[in-house]
């Protein structure tokens, strides 16, 4: 016994999933916390508890009840304990930024009854040891969940939403689990309702005959009863998700497979041929029609265009008296144009780079507008970050609330797992995006360096390139082909990138770069062409 007044503290325990609930169950976190009070002469004065939620960050309502208590000034409050850290948290940032500064702030301090985390040196260290330790595991067993997903659409099973026209079918596979009920895998089926899959088959093969367009589609699928799955007449981007959807097809690409498409295990309701066909007409070219290929042999094939008939110049290698080939370029639909020998051609093109590459001061203003147009996005990209972020805030509390109806039996184990599934291959899309937008974040003086580095010396670039990137860098310095005139061996500009038909600005210009960037309202600046 001792004669000191005991030091009050809450109480905080939590579990996650029901496996959890099994092994570490909240009455045996809360009569550690007793006995360690007890241990310890601290008073329990109110134990807060999460049920069925995820530690990866503090986004859990007692805790915030809890932490909001503690910051009131009439709180007499000085400690939490916790059963172990991992119940607290299981993500150093999210702790130290959402837990730990505010339990320092007010001189509130933290105990575990598995941990020795005292502010002694050791203590600190055991703290940022268990933390470390508990996000690792956190870290594995979501990379395992993903690694698992992917193998399965690999495997050609289904996961996520049904596509419409199709259900949702268990198929079991012979494994049981330790309940002794079969375990079982997703795949699909038509749905014969209506006949509603043997519509779509007919939709999607009418748009392979190439001659009617989309939105004589919605009218033609209105005319043999299709309506949209919200019972409407198709809108134009319906249409269109129809057309582009592989899992027609009898495929699954998703990020699960890379966008990748790959054989499923439910039967198409097209063929192959009807898609890619489909796909083709979408891209507006006819389906047989072959797609130009650029060649290691001849780089500017095809980049090259005749100045007489504006088409792409013809790649061939005659062969002369001493039997030796000579790869040219030369017009096949126009006379008296003559050939160029590629060799010649690639040195005019080089000399043609280096006269219009920008100047310097054309380049120095090209990376104001790039800095500033990348300040402007950044803002736009964090709007749309926080908005990704509550996003998946909202899936997880939507997959607490699940588990939570399963604890307390309103809903089966299978029922629960089918709308979990669903909701973590969404939970993985807006991940994905949210990778994708703070990737956009990063634009840097380092990469707005480069790109200036590739418009300042481009005919070097060229030069020292392998055919292979030569045919790569044609594509970005011409874009859409340019014109030559290959007997007074003269290129045009018109099809040149942007950033290289400026050499017209004048050179050491006297103007400041601040003064070119203020531009009146609706005036833009001319180039040439």
């Amino acid at each position: 016994m001792t004669d000191t007044e005991p030091v009050k503290v809450y109480g905080y325990r939590r579990v996650s999933t029901e496996e959890q609930v099994d092994g570490m169950s909240m009455q045996n976190q809360e009569n550690a916390i007793y006995a360690y009070a007890k241990d310890h002469n601290l008073e329990v004065v109110h134990i807060f508890h999460d049920d069925g939620y995820s530690a990866k960050d503090a986004k859990r309502p007692d805790l915030q009840e809890m932490l909001a208590k503690l910051t009131a000034k009439d709180n007499d409050v000085r400690g939490v304990v916790v059963y172990d850290l991992s119940r607290i948290s299981r993500n150093m940032d999210s702790f130290y930024r959402d837990i730990g500064y505010h339990l320092a702030a007010h001189g509130v301090r933290l105990y575990s009854t598995k941990e020795n985390i005292d502010d002694t040196p050791q203590g600190r260290l055991m703290r940022n040891i268990s933390l470390a330790m508990y996000q690792y595991d956190n870290d594995t067993k979501s990379k395992t969940v993903k690694d698992n997903m992917k193998l399965v659409s690999l495997d050609g099973w289904w996961q996520g939403s049904i596509p419409y026209g199709f259900v949702r079918e268990k198929i079991p596979i012979g494994v049981k689990n330790k309940d002794g009920k079969i375990k079982t895998r997703l795949t699909l089926l038509p749905d014969n309702t209506n006949d509603t899959a043997g519509k779509i088959r007919q939709v999607l093969e009418r748009f392979s005959k190439g001659d009617i367009t989309q939105s004589e589609l919605s009218q033609y699928a209105e005319s043999i009863g299709l309506k949209s799955s919200t019972g409407k007449t198709f809108a134009p981007q319906s249409i269109n998700n129809l057309l582009t959807n592989i899992t027609y097809a009898g495929f699954i690409s998703n990020k699960m497979t890379d966008f990748m498409p790959v054989n499923a295990r439910h039967e198409g309701l097209i063929s192959k041929d009807t898609y890619d066909r489909n796909q083709a007409i979408l891209q507006g070219r006819k389906p047989s029609e072959a797609v130009p290929r650029f060649t290691m042999e001849y780089p500017l094939k095809h980049a090259l265009l005749c100045s007489s008939c504006n088409k792409p110049l013809t790649g061939s290698a005659p062969t002369s008296g001493s039997g030796k080939s000579s790869p040219r370029y030369h017009c096949s639909r126009c006379r008296g144009t003559g050939s160029k020998a590629v060799d010649r051609i690639d040195t005019l093109f080089e000399a043609f780079l280096n006269e219009v590459t920008p100047t310097d001061s054309m380049i120095n203003l090209f990376r104001v507008i790039v800095r500033r147009t990348a300040s402007q996005k950044l803002k736009d990209v964090n709007k749309e970050l926080n908005s990704l972020r509550d996003a998946m805030s909202s899936i997880d509390k939507d997959i607490q609330k699940a588990l939570q109806a399963f604890l307390d039996g309103d809903i089966g184990k299978d029922e629960k797992e089918s709308y979990q599934s669903d909701l973590r291959l969404k939970r993985i899309d807006i991940e994905n995006q949210i990778a994708k937008m703070e990737d956009a974040q990063r634009l840097n003086e380092a990469t707005i360096t480069y790109v200036c580095n590739f418009m300042n010396a481009p005919a070097r670039m060229w030069k020292d390139a392998d055919p292979q990137i030569k045919v790569e860098f044609q594509k970005m310095v011409t874009v859409n082909g340019i014109t030559v005139d290959l007997k007074n061996e003269k290129f045009g500009t018109d099809g040149l990138s942007m950033f290289y038909r400026l050499k017209d600005i004048k050179k050491d210009s006297e103007e400041s770069l601040d003064s070119q960037m203020v531009i009146s309202r609706g005036i833009e600046p001319r180039l040439s062409g």
